[in-house]
């Protein structure tokens, strides 16, 4: 599975690229972000680590996973995350990737996932939640960057 979304998300760009570069910050805005929390950085990590427990619902019916990821690209415009562990063993790779460009503000999502077990479900469910996501992105942006924005020139 490897599918990107777009939405426009009404707050102010330099906001919503401050939230997107920080991946602490999703668990507040994106349902199948249920817990993030900083981890150990190891030999080889381009950029900050973390355990991500990931949460997908379907009716009655929970999966949660839990992954080491790192910040393996970061720019002005957003940030991207892939699956790193570090316990010797192979992994399904999961990449999640996120940037903020334009006016009206315009975020493009794109979640990948090379395993079997989720691939079905986890469509339809980011689908969903990305359209639920883009009022509450806009109002943590807002509330924990606001102060990142430059006065006007």
């Amino acid at each position: 599975m490897d599918q990107t979304f777009s939405a426009i998300v009404p707050a102010p760009l330099r906001c919503v690229q401050a939230a997107l570069a920080d991946l602490r910050s999703y668990q507040h805005w994106l349902d199948m972000v249920d817990e993030v929390e900083v981890a150990d950085s190891a030999q080889g990590d381009p950029g900050p680590a973390y355990f991500v427990t990931l949460i997908a619902k379907l009716g009655p019916f929970a999966r949660r996973k839990r992954l080491r990821m790192v910040r393996t690209e970061s720019g002005p415009e957003g940030a991207t995350f892939e699956r790193r562990e570090i316990d010797g063993r192979d992994h399904s790779p999961w990449v999640l990737g996120a940037k903020a460009t334009g006016r009206p503000t315009t975020v493009a999502m794109r979640l990948a996932y090379g395993g079997s077990l989720w691939s079905d479900a986890l469509g339809s469910v980011l689908e969903a939640q990305v359209n639920g996501a883009v009022d509450a992105l806009a109002s943590y942006a807002v509330a924990h960057h606001g102060s990142d924005i430059a006065p006007p020139q």
